[in-house]
């Protein structure tokens, strides 16, 4: 028998994980799938609908659209700061109103077709086919046989057996719709029960797995958005993009950079969605199989055919398909799957990409839409953000915790946080060019330049990446507690809603600071002076010290940052009962009960010293501040001028300093402090505890500088040192916090990688019995 294995399964405690005890993936990527398919339909027939709806019921023609384009371009200069008097002077009210209800209105009706499609295809599918019902006098021996199967599942609904005689291979297939369910028999499966009835069961087996994980209405929906978003979006794009791209060329040659990052945004929405049905589709045959191994201890029929196929594969010549085209995975994969159902707990960086892109895409207008339901009127306003949040985060984060507690019960790390973290990051930036405000500017004619895009884009790349570190730190910290609690979708759900908080509020203070138009704003001295992508990032900067936010959101993202460090206090809380609780621990999430030795070190709280890590930033503070402090005395007295020619240019040169000085800090505490993931958090904590001195250190050092090289009448002898300090060190305090929170996971995990392996401290979860682990329940 040829059985294919896993390279990751080799060594450790391989397929132990329980496929069922969390979300499936394929919920996750059907998720995907829908918010990808509403965002096209929303925005690409919404803008189509409300262009036409300008130039033929508004009154409006290509000849009025020059005009308001002309009238922009040279009007927005002296106009930006009044938006109202812009639009009086060029006539604005009419473009694009009502977008919001045309998006709506498109996103419904297309919604209603795809929910009409869903309801007739299950009789379109047996009249096309000619399926028959089945017979069970004709068939005795499969009817008792269908019955024994169907027990065996455990249905909640009845199943109706239907035949196909004129298809001969022995295949089954299972559809319908809600109320009616169908599983067809093919005439070669029909003869497959007197010759083989092994292989009967494991196939109708895996036709009913089908019906028990509710996954037939996911296939149906995935099909059907796939085909309308073909023809509905993919083909109008397709003949539309060129065409919109040489009309900008004509009116605005300038805009053509931004228009092709506008056309790569829709091509990457399209790959997306067809990524997304080719991984839904593959995602539930594994899931299948897996239930077909509950079942019947191992699936060992099941295995036997897959390694037929499998063999057949590797001998027949090879269908060079694209993966994206893919509805079903290879037998190998579906083997290793089922010899190692740690495979199902992956998170793909190209779902992360796929949920980041489409986000981003819709902020916008669900932005909008969230404002006008809870009566809203400031359109920068955080609450505005929730839903987005929600729609980002929550998918997200529940696909980085499946992947880090898989790893977790599987005593090895979560390797995909990098590449992971980088594609939401990619995702969220690409996600701005094809959003309704960036494609207004493109054809007012103010969209930015591409250096201040690509300072947007560093500081949305740098978000995603952020979150999803953040996400796989706290993750990693609570993995013990959700093992050991008697509910544990509920402290996943807490961390999940702490994270989506932090999210909000980022995008509610990023996504304003990315209005296009910045390049036509006049900068105040010495922002002026630096180039454009900094200049840029410089006025963000500035906007965030001069506006900080208020005391409640500070609040707020600060109990949320300190969400990994309550972990182990929760996980000694819980450990106090768990004897008593029959349903709590590790056991539940695994596959067969792991002995004692090893269920300890899943449960083992993780190893955080917040007080230390604080205590190590204190000294580490005090000792950098005391040398700065010296070496600006020295430097007053020997060698001023690197200091005296640095300050003529960059008067604030001491916040960088400090800055650099507390990541220092964070990064001598992080290598000292706890193993892998969670050293981040001690870097963490040092930063915040090198911020009660460094930054004050700073700006002594250079008062006392001028005061040395200048005497004593200079204007900075003559202040309080400590007025202000205060406002300034916590400003300068949690912008290098939200620095290290980006830098030290990534920094860390590097590091890890190099110096150790991929394995966890602590005995590996065993199997009880010798040699290569057995299969689910086998």
């Amino acid at each position: 028998m040829t059985v294919v294995s896993s390279p990751a399964g080799a060594g450790r405690s391989a397929g132990m994980q329980h496929p069922f005890r969390l979300p499936s993936g394929t919920s996750l990527r059907f998720a995907l799938l829908i918010m990808s398919t509403s965002v096209a339909m929303a925005a690409e027939l919404g803008s189509l609908a409300t262009t036409t709806a300008y130039l033929t019921l508004g009154g409006g023609s290509v000849d009025s659209l020059t005009k308001v384009l002309d009238c922009a371009s040279k009007n927005f200069a002296g106009a930006a700061s009044d938006p109202e008097a812009f639009a009086r002077r060029c006539g604005l009210s009419d473009l694009g109103g009502g977008g919001s209800t045309v998006e709506l209105a498109a996103f419904a009706a297309l919604w209603l077709g795809v929910g009409i499609t869903y309801w007739l295809l299950p009789v379109h599918r047996l009249r096309r086919r000619r399926l028959r019902p089945f017979r069970p006098d004709a068939h005795p021996g499969i009817q008792h046989t269908l019955t024994e199967l169907t027990a065996l599942a455990e249905l909640r609904c009845a199943v109706r057996f239907v035949v196909d005689r004129r298809d001969q291979r022995p295949t089954g297939l299972a559809f319908g719709r809600v109320g009616r369910r169908y599983v067809m028999l093919s005439g070669g499966l029909l003869r497959l029960h007197d010759l083989d009835p092994e292989a009967f069961r494991a196939i109708v087996l895996h036709e009913l797995a089908h019906l028990r994980n509710r996954d037939v209405d996911i296939a149906f929906l995935t099909l059907i958005c796939h085909r309308l978003f073909l023809f509905a979006v993919a083909v109008p794009m397709a003949v539309t993009a060129p065409f919109a791209l040489l009309v900008s060329w004509l009116l605005l040659p300038s805009s053509v950079v931004f228009g092709t990052l506008l056309i790569a945004a829709q091509c990457a929405l399209a790959v997306t969605v067809a990524h997304a049905v080719g991984a839904v589709l593959r995602s539930r045959e594994l899931y299948a199989d897996a239930r077909v191994a509950l079942w019947t201890q191992g699936a060992q029929p099941l295995r036997r055919l897959l390694a037929t196929q499998h063999v057949h594969e590797r001998t027949a010549p090879r269908r060079r398909l694209l993966p994206l085209r893919r509805t079903h995975p290879s037998a190998a994969k579906r083997l290793a799957a089922l010899g190692d159902t740690s495979l199902l707990f992956r998170f793909s960086p190209w779902d992360a990409f796929g949920l980041a892109l489409s986000c981003s895409l819709v902020y916008l207008p669900v932005a909008q839409w969230t404002g006008d339901a809870i009566g809203l009127t400031d359109r920068d306003s955080v609450p505005r953000t929730l839903v987005p949040a929600v729609l980002l985060g929550g998918s997200v984060a529940a696909g980085i915790w499946r992947a880090t507690l898989g790893a977790h019960l599987n005593r090895t790390r979560w390797a995909g946080a990098h590449s992971t973290g980088l594609a939401v990051g990619c995702g969220l930036a690409l996600g701005t060019f094809g959003d309704e405000e960036h494609r207004t500017a493109l054809a007012l004619g103010v969209s930015d330049s591409p250096a201040v895009q690509v300072a947007l884009w560093l500081l949305f790349a740098a978000s995603g990446y952020a979150f999803v570190r953040w996400n796989a730190v706290t993750a990693r910290a609570w993995a013990p507690v959700v093992l050991a609690a008697r509910r544990p979708y509920l402290p996943i759900a807490c961390c999940c809603a702490a994270a989506v908080a932090l999210l909000g509020i980022w995008l509610g203070h990023v996504r304003p600071m990315g209005q296009p138009g910045f390049s036509l704003l006049t900068m105040p001295s010495p922002l002026n002076l630096l180039p454009t992508p900094l200049d840029y990032l410089g006025y963000v900067f500035s906007m965030a010290v001069v506006h900080p936010p208020p005391p409640g959101v500070i609040a707020v993202v600060a109990a949320t940052a300190a969400v990994p460090l309550a972990a182990p206090f929760w996980t000694r809380l819980l450990a106090r009962g768990r004897d008593d609780a029959h349903t709590a621990g590790a056991g539940r999430f695994l596959l067969r009960s792991p002995s004692a030795e090893a269920s300890a070190a899943l449960l083992a709280p993780q190893r955080l010293r917040p007080l230390r890590a604080l205590l190590c930033g204190v000294v580490f503070g005090a000792a950098a501040g005391f040398a700065l402090w010296t070496e600006h005395v020295v430097s007053a007295l020997v060698f001023p001028w690197p200091i005296q020619l640095l300050g003529s240019v960059f008067t604030l040169y001491t916040v960088p300093v400090a800055m650099l000085l507390q990541l220092a800090a964070g990064f001598f505490a992080a290598r000292r402090g706890a193993h892998l993931d969670l050293r981040a958090l001690h870097g963490v904590l040092a930063v915040i505890g090198a911020g009660l001195l460094i930054p004050f250190a700073s700006f002594l050092a250079r008062d006392h500088f001028a005061c040395v090289r200048w005497g004593v009448s200079h204007p900075a002898c003559q202040e309080d040192p400590l007025s202000g300090m205060v406002f300034i060190s916590t400003t300068i305090t949690a912008w290098t916090a939200a620095f290290a929170l980006l830098l030290l996971p990534a920094g860390t995990a590097l590091l890890d990688k190099v110096r150790s392996p991929a394995g966890l401290p602590g005995p590996p979860v065993p199997w009880p019995g010798p040699g290569r682990p057995p299969g689910p329940h086998g």
